[in-house]
């Protein structure tokens, strides 16, 4: 699954736009290194990003959906967080 779609089906970012924009800018990593919209995500993959509250979030994928629509109970379950970092400046 493309990086841009697993942050939005996850509700990490809100919306597959913002995902995109937040890749462009740069605010999004894919294993440590700067991560494209059409980067794939893998089981284990750690992804980094900066909200646009400014929050770093790193999260390790458990699992990638087949599917484009997961439920917001379920979207917990598809990622693990490893860290937050809410003192990082706002890009």
């Amino acid at each position: 699954m493309r990086i841009d779609l697993f942050l939005k089906v996850t509700g990490l970012l809100k919306t597959r736009s913002i995902a995109s924009k937040a890749i462009g800018a740069g605010a999004v990593e894919l294993n440590g290194s700067k991560a494209k919209a059409s980067s794939s995500v893998e089981i284990g993959s750690v992804i980094s990003l900066i909200k646009p509250d400014g929050a770093r979030t790193t999260v390790k994928v458990l699992l990638v959906p087949r599917s484009k629509n997961v439920s917001r109970k379920d979207r917990s379950s598809l990622y693990t967080v490893i860290d937050v970092d809410e003192e990082v400046a706002c890009l």
